[in-house]
């Protein structure tokens, strides 16, 4: 049987539609892209600053709670926690031994109920009674470009997103799933550190540490939410062409 040119063509055609019909019906599930994720906002949360007599950098936060708490943020990365009283702040204050602070301060951190002059008395309260010195020396921010650039990949590595410890680059890069889960994961644990005074204060804390970019947990946040499995290889690919 013979077959004008024509009507080869035509099936050639045909064909090459029913392979490329079949192809896409195979294609890898492994590959298909994730929907981003619908997050609510981080919205700003309502820290205020000050900055003492002394030149001691003060921050605080209300927060309607029965107890609240000063954190005095050293520059040899250790802090030490003051619980006070919402009522009884004043007296728990006076019972604390006088006593010369050995370490420059990067902060005092003030949580509680109280208005603008009461966290004000609080931290001056403890910068006499302590003799707290500040900190003068630059901190540069230990937020490396890879991470800034790469942060949901970087998260992958670390496996937590408070800074700490060496990155384990032998760790596996994750499949479609594993990513969904991790993301899903981190993303619910950030929003619930954010909402949280406790998660408030540690990320102060970190802040005073690492001087990361102002915005740096909200577009982790987000960049999780839009992330595909591709981003701890995107940010791996980034460390080794630096």
């Amino acid at each position: 049987m013979r077959f004008s040119r024509r009507t080869l063509n035509i099936i050639i055609i045909v064909c090459l539609a029913v392979v490329s019909w079949i192809h896409l019906g195979q294609s890898d599930p492994e590959m298909e892209p994730l929907e981003a994720l619908n997050l609510p906002m981080l919205h700003d949360s309502d820290w205020q600053t000050w900055l003492s007599q002394e030149g001691v950098a003060v921050k605080w936060q209300p927060v309607s709670q029965p107890q609240g708490i000063a954190r005095v943020v050293f520059a040899n990365q250790t802090q030490l926690d003051i619980p006070l009283d919402a009522q009884q702040w004043s007296t728990e204050l006076k019972a604390l031994a006088a006593k010369k602070a050995s370490h420059d301060t990067l902060v005092i951190l003030l949580q509680g109920p109280w208005g603008k002059t009461e966290m004000q008395g609080i931290a001056a309260f403890l910068i006499q009674r302590w003799q707290l010195q500040p900190h003068t020396l630059p901190i540069p921010s230990a937020i490396t470009h890879c991470e800034q650039h790469f942060a949901a990949g970087s998260l992958w590595f670390r496996n937590h997103w408070i800074h700490s410890g060496p990155i384990d680059l032998e760790k596996p890069l994750p499949n479609r799933q594993q990513w969904q889960d991790f993301r899903l994961q981190q993303t619910r644990e950030l929003r619930q550190q954010w909402l949280s005074p406790a998660g408030q204060l540690d990320i102060q804390t970190d802040i005073a540490y690492h001087r990361p970019p102002s915005d740096y947990y909200q577009s982790l946040y987000q960049a999780l939410g839009d992330s595909q499995k591709f981003a701890a290889d995107d940010y791996l690919n980034c460390l080794t062409t630096l």
